[in-house]
């Protein structure tokens, strides 16, 4: 019959292969490197200097960070001048910064007195939406308290 023409070749090919061999002591073993677990903290803070949220710190975390009037916004103000979706700020991984964009309002997104699109921040900056300045603020890893179950090393 063809069909055992097409089974027996592939048959004694299988038979022929040899068994794998079984590692010896001096042979190389390889492992799979895991990354270590960090975690992330907050590099910088925004705090309002001015307006009637005066005095409200906000952490950005390593995200999108939405900011307006509306509930759904990250970072939530009260002033009449900002707009509902007023700006985000986008997180750049690979800069570790965030670059703060101007959804369109009506009155515009102003970083350092002057009006954007969008720009990267930076430590020191100044953001005013409305009525309302934000003051960008770099955190130090050591003013930021350990997370539950870490030891510190001083101890």
């Amino acid at each position: 019959m063809k069909f055992n023409h097409w089974v027996l070749p592939w048959a004694k090919a299988r038979a022929k292969t040899k068994p794998t061999p079984v590692p010896k002591e001096d042979d190389t073993k390889v492992f799979a490197r895991i990354k270590p677990c960090r975690v992330t903290r907050p590099a910088m803070a925004l705090v309002v200097v001015a307006g009637p949220d005066r005095g409200r710190e906000f952490l950005l975390a390593p995200m999108n960070v939405k900011i307006g009037r509306q509930a759904q916004s990250h970072i939530r103000l009260k002033d009449a001048k900002v707009s509902r979706e007023h700006a985000v700020l986008q997180y750049q991984a690979k800069k570790q910064t965030f670059l703060l964009k101007d959804l369109g309002s009506t009155n515009g997104t102003f970083y350092n007195n002057c009006r954007i699109s969008s720009i990267l921040i930076a430590p020191g900056g100044e953001i005013r939406l409305g009525e309302t300045v934000l003051k960008v603020i770099a955190l130090g890893h050591k003013d930021l308290p350990e997370p539950a179950g870490v030891e510190s090393p001083k101890g």
